[in-house]
């Protein structure tokens, strides 16, 4: 056994740099990440989270877990569940909810005597992705979490990400014509979706209109002005998340200024047929979805419109109805 560990010893230290400190405390060289499979995630639904080490130098970099003993590298790929919860005195991974209630023991996990060395390659990154409800079981209920990772001892420190656990919400836009169902896109679009609906919730858009149409190719409205030229009351604009959600028909975007890819505010369009040179141009944030959805849009875009676009009629929305999107089983990892 000790013949072993001397060889094990001497191929690190030939082949590998060992972690070292460096002035501020950390790891030299070092970078934890949390990245989130959605940052919004449905109530009853796995919470999956990526933790993963980064080295940023050019050279091999050798970790192992503190208060353990330093076993052989583990021929498995991936980064190590006692490299995850290794902060030491807690488990390092720190669950905190809006209360300021604090979860740093997993729930289920015993520290091991020994953990498997860690040999991380030159500029790249090892990780694992973890459900974390199995060891907090806070995040099985609804709220806003927020997670935060100190592996190593708190030698290094990922930025915090938040997470909000809640039923996904639908919308539906209520029209003298008909209803509107749209479904949102939550992962592509985060800031646009909370946007939207945080206006709904408000009222914001009760007895706005539709203010332009283009026969055949959009239908445009949520102005405060009923002109095109209104914005949110609190002048909040959106940074641009442009994805690859295709325009076609059905298909829910902010409007933008042309000039400035982070003007979207309240004002929204609605598509009437593929327009692929709005593609990664416009935030797509939702889709229309339903017979009556597609019904109702039809008898919009077929009201007369002036030279200027604007329809002959006025065309309200009536009121914006939020409800809780139906559960989905889950199938299986991400």
């Amino acid at each position: 056994m000790a013949l072993g560990r001397l060889y094990v010893t001497f191929v690190l230290t030939a082949w590998c740099v060992p972690a070292s400190a460096s002035p501020d405390g950390g790891i030299s060289g070092i970078r934890a990440h949390l990245m989130p499979a959605s940052y919004h995630v449905p109530v009853g639904q796995p919470v999956w989270i990526l933790f993963a080490i980064e080295n940023t130098t050019d050279e091999p970099i050798t970790l192992t877990v503190p208060g353990t003993e330093p076993q052989i590298p583990s021929p498995e790929a991936g980064l190590p569940l006692s490299h995850v919860f290794s902060g030491g005195g807690s488990s390092g991974v720190v669950v905190t909810t809006e209360s300021k209630r604090k979860w740093e023991s997993p729930m289920g996990y015993h520290s091991p005597g020994e953990a498997p060395i860690l040999i991380v390659a030159p500029r790249s990154t090892v990780g694992t992705s973890l459900d974390l409800r199995g060891y907090y079981p806070a995040l099985r209920g609804a709220g806003e979490f927020r997670v935060t990772w100190h592996p190593y001892k708190g030698a290094v420190t990922s930025d915090p990400i938040l997470l909000t656990i809640a039923p996904r919400k639908r919308a539906e836009l209520v029209t003298d014509d008909g209803t509107m169902t749209l479904r949102f896109f939550y992962d592509e679009a985060p800031v646009h979706v909370a946007n939207f609906i945080e206006l709904a919730q408000a009222g914001f858009y009760n007895r706005k209109t539709f203010h332009r149409l283009e026969p055949g190719y959009f239908l445009q409205g949520g102005c405060p002005r009923g002109d095109g030229t209104g914005i949110r009351a609190d002048g909040k604009r959106l940074p641009a998340e442009f994805n690859s959600r295709p325009h076609q028909k059905g298909t829910v975007s902010m409007a933008l200024l042309e000039d400035d890819p982070d003007s979207a505010s309240c004002q929204f369009f609605i598509c009437n047929t593929r327009q692929r040179e709005w593609d990664a141009k416009y935030t797509v944030f939702a889709q229309l979805e339903g017979t009556e959805s597609f019904a109702t849009l039809d008898r919009l875009m077929a009201t007369p419109v002036d030279e200027l676009g604007k329809p002959v009629r006025t065309l309200y929305i009536r009121t914006v109805r939020l409800t809780d999107e139906p559960l989905v089983p889950y199938s299986g990892a991400p």
